[in-house]
């Protein structure tokens, strides 16, 4: 599988993210942050590979069995006690193991190596040009000394799960976690550490929240001193972001504050933008309205100034979202027209996205003429794209663009077809994603347009339907 998107730098912007979901709860026994407590966490590791364990290294690599290494040399179970450090090897015998295996007789200092790895490792940290870094990577991967000695290639095979989610090579991510997995006992502590949090990366672009939110927080404990603040920012930020989808808001508010003291201190303007959405969201579920606004209006500020189209399109998308939610549907149009000339084409679900909110503040203010232009506009781009709806692959999208026909069906005075989409296609998708604001809406217009109908016990249910998914919205018991 081979997608193209950036995994670590992981921006607001998809659909699931910018939606709001119901309202914070307390952990649950099934929730990541009680599964914390039950899980073995290894806190303390080598800093260096002794002998034993440089020879088992080497034999699992090449995939020896321990009587195969052995074999014409000791026997296995002494080369088990050298391996488990409780036995050292005569000279001959590890001259004979070495030789075996095809390796030196000792680590040998490798300083190019290791400066390679580091410049690699700290190309992948806030990844602003993917084809840069994958010029980058063309360059080293195959470089003998990044082979040369142990701790380097365990490095640098670590760094390549970033690699690879980084460029969309999810395939490849998966394999090379796989393989890691085999050596988890010859990685020092910080090693160790970013092995976890880059699974915790992989699962969070498979949309495995909550084993991502658990991955993390298992690398939270095993944080060693050498780690950088902003390396110990990313995954803070990694926390937040994973704790709002897992509607744990009250860590996903404590992660995101702490990341962005961190960023703030660092100055990384990009992570500043995005900390500031993601405490926004989350502000949007304690139903602190006024300072969710503000979060909104200064990630806004900040990344006006950044050349990132994605950045920007999710800056002003969230703005004129929160403007639309709080009813100030004049002020939410300009910011949701910006947004629309910074997405990205092959973010068409978000384009499409984008529309709806457009069409439904121009229905709101009562500008058919400009909700009409907007669903033409939005027509060609999903022709231009020419998708296939019923894909597995495109059910996201499919979601998204039930919602534009809905409209549409609205605008063309099609009330039936309105109808039918929202109550077989729509209401499912509002619940199944906490899309409660949404529900509300929707719940809201089929009420007023069946009291208009002459309706009026179904318009009365339609409308206390709203009612609760407002309730849900603002957590009102």
């Amino acid at each position: 599988m081979n997608v193209d998107v950036e995994a670590v730098s992981i921006v607001l912007n998809n659909l699931s993210d910018i939606r709001l979901s119901g309202p914070p709860g307390q952990a649950e026994k099934n929730s990541p942050t009680w599964m914390m407590e039950v899980l073995p966490i290894q806190m303390e590791r080598r800093a260096d590979m002794d002998t034993g364990m440089r020879l088992k290294y080497h034999r699992l690599k090449k995939r020896f069995s321990m009587e195969e290494t052995a074999s014409g040399i000791i026997t296995s179970k002494e080369l088990k006690k050298i391996e488990s450090g409780l036995k050292e090897p005569a000279l001959k015998e590890l001259e004979a193991l070495c030789k075996k295996l095809e390796i030196p007789l000792a680590a040998k200092d490798n300083p190019i190596g290791k400066v390679l790895v580091k410049n690699f490792k700290n190309s992948l940290l806030h990844p602003q040009n993917k084809g840069k870094i994958m010029e980058h990577y063309a360059d080293i991967c195959n470089h003998p000394l990044l082979r040369a000695d142990e701790d380097v290639e365990l490095e640098f095979d670590i760094q390549q799960i970033r690699y690879f989610i980084i460029t969309g090579d999810l395939e490849s991510a998966e394999n090379k976690i796989k393989e890691m997995d085999r050596f988890k006992e010859f990685m020092d502590q910080e090693q160790y550490y970013l092995y976890h949090k880059y699974n915790g990366n992989y699962n969070y672009i498979l949309n495995d929240y909550e084993t991502a939110l658990k991955t993390y927080l298992i690398a939270e404990k095993i944080i060693p001193k050498s780690i950088s603040p902003a390396e110990i920012g990313d995954l803070y930020y990694s926390i937040g972001i994973s704790s709002n989808h897992c509607e744990e808001h009250e860590l996903a508010f404590k992660y995101s504050e702490l990341a962005l003291k961190i960023y703030q201190q660092e100055f990384v303007p990009k992570r500043i933008v995005e900390c500031h959405l993601n405490i926004a969201i989350t502000h949007e579920h304690f139903g602190n309205y006024k300072l969710s606004l503000e979060h909104h209006k200064n990630a806004l500020t900040i990344g006006s100034k950044l050349d990132i189209d994605i950045l920007k399109f999710t800056t002003e998308y969230n703005v004129g979202y929160s403007n639309f939610i709080y009813q100030q549907y004049e002020e939410a149009i300009p910011h949701l027209n910006n947004a629309l000339k910074y997405i990205p084409n092959e973010y068409l679900g978000d384009c499409i996205s984008t529309y709806c909110l457009l069409i439904r503040s121009y229905l709101e203010i009562d500008d058919r003429v400009k909700a009409e232009k907007a669903v033409e506009e939005g027509t060609e781009k999903v022709k231009a794209k020419d998708l296939g709806l019923d894909s597995p692959a495109n059910v996201a999208f499919r979601n998204v663009y039930m919602e534009f026909v809905a409209l549409t069906y609205l605008l063309e005075g099609d009330e039936k077809g309105f109808e039918e989409i929202l109550l077989n296609e729509l209401v499912k998708t509002f619940e199944e994603t906490n899309c409660f604001h949404d529900l509300g809406y929707y719940f809201g217009y089929l009420g007023n347009l069946y009291f208009r109908q002459e309706r009026y016990k179904e318009s009365a249910i339609m409308l206390e339907k709203s009612k609760d998914a407002y309730k849900a919205v603002l957590n009102i018991s």
